[in-house]
């Protein structure tokens, strides 16, 4: 298993801190906004086993390294399955662009190479 980096060791405290994780903190306000659904494959997500492939993720949408603002900012939030997060977004934060196309076959993120000037 990969090691962390030691900045993503040294803010791995927020996710302890009661503004992210508390009974009113921003993830559960993430969990309720979102409907207990994620956003992106539209399952409905399970609490209360963080095994689950359907497990309840809160993912942060704009990676935070770190920054307070970002961190609890809920607007940055959204609800996601373990299945969604360990795949689908980890692999779009690798990349640096949003997979996904539209009917025309044109990428949908902007960031997208494809869609750069040649």
């Amino acid at each position: 298993m990969a090691r962390r980096s030691l900045d993503a060791q040294e803010y791995r405290r927020l996710y302890r801190d009661k503004r992210w994780c508390g009974p009113h903190g921003v993830r559960q306000q993430s969990l309720v906004r979102d409907l207990y659904t994620c956003q992106r494959c539209d399952c409905l997500l399970v609490t209360g086993n963080h095994h689950h492939p359907r497990a309840a993720v809160v993912n942060h949408k704009r990676p935070h390294k770190g920054d307070e603002i970002l961190f609890f900012d809920l607007e940055n939030t959204e609800a996601v399955c373990k299945s969604c997060h360990d795949t689908l977004i980890q692999k779009e934060e690798a990349r640096g662009y949003v997979i996904g196309s539209d009917i025309t076959g044109q990428p949908l993120d902007p960031d997208h190479p494809w869609n750069g000037s040649w």
